[in-house]
């Protein structure tokens, strides 16, 4: 009995590494889209919005996947806990997913600028 109950440990202690791992693709994918909006100008990023998009969607994964693996045990307070916060993570990326697609189809819109 003890051998078949530590493969689940082994992976619960995986999964929360991930999601630990995960905290700084989070963190880098909250960043501004367009940096000079940012600061009170209304000029065009030529950096793109690229990486802030790739590390927003990466976090919206690894955290939604997160969400859904340990909302199934809700009945346990602290996976759901973890599930809540999963969830809170990803809502706090969407907004910031949405403003980098709209800067990249604005810096697609205005590609003789940055040339």
């Amino acid at each position: 009995m003890i051998e078949r109950k530590q493969p689940r440990h082994l992976a619960a202690i995986l999964g929360y590494t991930a999601l630990v791992v995960g905290l700084p693709i989070v963190v880098l994918g909250l960043l501004p889209a367009n940096e000079y909006k940012v600061w009170g100008g209304g000029g065009i990023d030529c950096d793109g919005p690229g990486l802030v998009l790739f590390l927003g969607l990466l976090g919206l994964a690894i955290y939604g996947a997160g969400a859904v693996l340990n909302g199934r045990q809700f009945r346990k307070p602290l996976w759901l806990l973890v599930a809540g916060i999963c969830v809170l993570v990803c809502l706090a990326l969407m907004p910031n997913i949405a403003d980098a697609l709209r800067e990249q189809r604005l810096n697609e819109l205005a590609a003789e600028t940055c040339g």
